[in-house]
């Protein structure tokens, strides 16, 4: 896969789910994805593109273990695949490229 089959907005839930492992779930990269990109995404939003990254084969998710909490709810836990994070590291090489060009060719 290349770094163009993937969305902006899905290379910011591969980079979450990455950062927040082995504890990455919904409510979470909610958060995680307000913090540190200042996007105010739906619940909603995120399980779908979670979904999309899973049948592409970039996430693994699985149910984790109830939790007080959550009123004896379990969370689904993400994690990346080994695909989805060359993919997330090719994609880093591929912008710190670009922008160490943009740097240098200065108008």
């Amino acid at each position: 896969m290349k770094p163009q089959d993937v969305s902006s907005q899905e290379e910011i839930i591969l980079l979450s789910v990455g950062s927040l492992e082995p504890e990455a779930y919904a409510y979470g990269l909610q958060s995680e994805i307000k913090t540190e990109a200042n996007l105010n995404w739906s619940i909603g939003t995120i399980h779908t593109i979670l979904y999309r990254l899973e049948s592409k084969g970039l996430l693994k998710s699985e149910m984790g273990g109830s939790s007080g909490k959550r009123g004896g709810r379990s969370k689904r836990l993400h994690r990346l695949t080994t695909r989805g994070y060359d993919l997330a590291m090719h994609v880093q090489e591929v912008r710190k490229t670009m922008w160490s060009k943009l740097s240098t060719n200065k108008l």
